[in-house]
């Protein structure tokens, strides 16, 4: 499952509640610590005033302009706090906006009067762009980030390489089954190849005999057509076999002869 998988699909009330009360909570800390450092070196008390109370944002004054600093601060600083609890930059403004929804919540109750300062208005303006803008960057940069699927255990590992050792070995072997198959058909076909080829002598001599029986046969029927014209009928079933045997002796004794 990938890291920025955070939310599920379905609407989870709890979950929207927790991630709201950790950026609330949060933020509230660091303003807090960054205050602390501030007010050390300045050397002045510390006090809720400051951070619920909005006529402590002036701009008349230098402790006014350190608190605007700490408050601009603290929003740079909210940025990776959001990018980890939200993780969705099309929800980042909701969330923003949320927070000094219930920041405004608490300062109308601290100081009992609605905050009507335009410099805290002003303020807290620039914190919204601040958060919003960078909180989007930052989840659209980690989003954009690509995914690394790697197994957890060595195991895995080991028994991937194994399988493909096997299916090396498996390919290896049929390539060696084939090339045995290919080598036995081919001295196959030069066995029948050499055997289909016939000698010298042996086409002699049946070259030899075709030719005498071919004449015999002609001869025959030369002297049935003869024969048969001079009796006024024309037979040609009728083959002299006498004259045949005695051609053939002829044939036989002048091979014999060679």
């Amino acid at each position: 499952m990938a890291s920025s998988s955070f939310r599920s699909s379905k609407w989870d009330p709890i979950l929207i509640i927790a991630q709201i009360a950790a950026l609330q909570s949060l933020c509230y800390v660091i303003f807090s610590i960054i205050l602390f450092i501030a007010l050390t070196l300045n050397g002045s008390s510390v006090s809720l005033d400051l951070i619920f109370n909005y006529k402590e944002i002036r701009t008349d004054t230098g402790f006014g302009w350190s608190l605007i600093i700490v408050w601009v601060v603290n929003a740079c600083l909210s940025i990776p706090i959001l990018m980890v609890i939200v993780q969705r930059a099309r929800q980042i403004l909701d969330y923003v906006l949320t927070f000094h929804l219930f920041h405004l919540l608490f300062v109308w109750y601290v100081s009992q009067h609605f905050p009507s300062g335009i410099s805290w208005w002003l303020l807290q303006s620039v914190n919204i762009v601040i958060m919003t803008f960078g909180g989007e960057w930052a989840c659209m940069h980690r989003e954009m980030k690509p995914i690394m699927i790697s197994s957890g255990n060595k195991k895995s590992t080991s028994s991937s390489s194994q399988s493909k050792q096997q299916q090396q070995q498996v390919k290896e072997e049929e390539e060696e089954l084939i090339d045995q198959q290919i080598g036995s058909s081919s001295s196959k076909i030069k066995r029948k190849s050499s055997d289909a080829e016939p000698k010298e002598g042996q086409d002699m001599t049946d070259e030899g005999a075709l030719l005498a029986a071919v004449g015999k046969a002609k001869k025959a029927l030369m002297l049935s057509a003869g024969r048969s014209k001079r009796n006024g009928k024309q037979k040609y079933d009728q083959i002299p076999m006498k004259d045949m045997d005695s051609e053939d002796n002829n044939s036989t004794s002048s091979n014999s002869r060679l």
